[in-house]
């Protein structure tokens, strides 16, 4: 069991430690990390979320149904569990509470998930990124951004009115993304019961398959960016 996690997480170790290394030595900066994330989240990671879907086939996702559901109860349950620690026990305000929640329940699956959950789950890798990724932006995203709004007005009929839309508007906003529909339109194919061959396969991981590492690389450049104490 050692060796398994030390295997799954030492990758991860050094290549965040050379982002950082190169963040100091200013090779790269934020502005370039910006970068990395729109090309991981727009490009690389829908392609790898796409193909991998495909390749898993119908079968193992029906098998798979289960974790699927444990998925959603641990990420919205436990979004929903520490908002009301936050703000009923510690009395914190309500969007200091979303964001802590967030923070806490969300887990960065579209960037450490490639990395880690491939060595521990070689099969099921894309389907259960695709699942956290989908609970994320579908669910908790647009959730947390309408609660970190309730501290910047009074909860008047018309602000209900317009937090109901602004939710409608998020939800909307989150299904254009390519992170987002990528995965439900590789569902949708493959429970009709189409596959990739390991040949077209190819066309979706040679930069699909750069995502943990870009993604990595990254986090590694903003810890060095913003020094988080």
């Amino acid at each position: 069991m050692i060796l398994v996690l030390i295997s799954a997480l030492l990758p991860i170790i050094v290549t965040l430690c050379l982002g950082y290394f190169s963040g100091a030595r200013k090779d790269f900066g934020e502005s370039h990390s910006k970068i990395l994330n729109k090309l991981i989240m727009s490009y690389s990671l829908p392609m790898s979320l796409f193909g991998g879907i495909l390749a898993t086939g119908r079968k193992v996702i029906f098998e798979n149904i289960p974790v699927a559901i444990w998925i959603f109860i641990g990420m919205v349950g436990g979004y929903l569990i520490v908002f009301s620690i936050c703000k009923f026990i510690l009395k914190n305000s309500t969007s200091l509470s979303a964001l802590r929640s967030l923070t806490i329940s969300g887990p960065a699956i579209p960037f450490v998930g490639p990395t880690l959950l491939g060595f521990l789950f070689p099969t099921e890798t894309s389907l259960i990124v695709a699942i956290g990724s989908l609970i994320m932006n579908v669910v908790q995203v647009p959730l947390t951004v309408i609660l970190l709004s309730t501290d910047s007005y009074e909860l008047s009929a018309s602000n209900k009115n317009r937090k109901i839309n602004n939710l409608g508007l998020d939800i909307i906003s989150a299904f254009k993304k390519p992170v987002v529909w990528a995965p439900i339109f590789a569902l949708i194919l493959s429970l009709f019961g189409i596959t990739l061959s390991p040949i077209w396969q190819k066309n979706f991981s040679v930069l699909g398959g750069a995502t943990g590492g870009m993604a990595l690389f990254s986090i590694g450049i903003i810890l060095y960016v913003k020094n988080p104490s």
